[in-house]
C-alpha cells in the first residue's frame, strides 16, 4: 500500500470498512471508538464512494480492503466494477499473528472465507 501512496495519479483509501465493522460487530479493537467517529459506519455509504471517482483528480484509486470486514449482509454487486488483486497470506502465519494479539479468534474473524466469497463473486 506505501508504494501506491507514493505515486503522484493515485488515491489511497486504508480499510474503509473498518468502522463500518467494529460498529456491527461491537469486537474490541485497538483505538475502536476513535474509528468509530472518524469513519462512516454505513456500510451502503462507503460502497457507494469507493464507486465513484478518485478524489483529488487522481486517475487511479487503491483501496486496501480487510476480507474479515465483509460481513454477511453487505451485499457484494458494488464491486463489479472494480479491479481486485487478491493478497493471500499463509494461513498459519496469520493464525499465529492473530492468537498472538487477541487470544482466540473465530474463522470469520480471520476472514478467509469472506476472500474466497468475494473471489468467487
Amino acid at each position: 500500500m506505501r508504494s501506491w501512496e507514493s505515486r503522484g495519479d493515485t488515491f489511497v483509501t486504508d480499510e474503509p470498512f473498518y468502522a463500518y465493522y467494529l460498529s456491527a460487530t461491537g469486537r474490541d479493537h485497538p483505538g475502536k471508538e476513535e474509528v468509530i467517529a472518524s469513519q462512516e459506519t454505513d456500510w451502503r455509504l462507503v460502497a457507494d464512494w469507493l464507486t465513484g471517482s478518485p478524489e483529488n483528480g487522481h486517475a487511479v484509486w487503491y483501496q486496501k480492503h480487510m476480507a474479515q470486514h465483509f460481513l454477511p449482509e453487505m451485499e457484494k454487486e458494488w464491486t463489479s466494477g472494480l479491479i481486485n488483486c487478491f493478497l493471500i497470506r499463509e494461513p498459519r502465519e496469520v493464525l499465529l499473528s492473530y492468537t498472538a494479539k487477541r487470544g482466540n479468534v473465530s474463522l470469520p474473524e480471520i476472514g478467509y472465507c469472506q476472500q474466497l466469497e468475494l473471489f468467487e463473486y
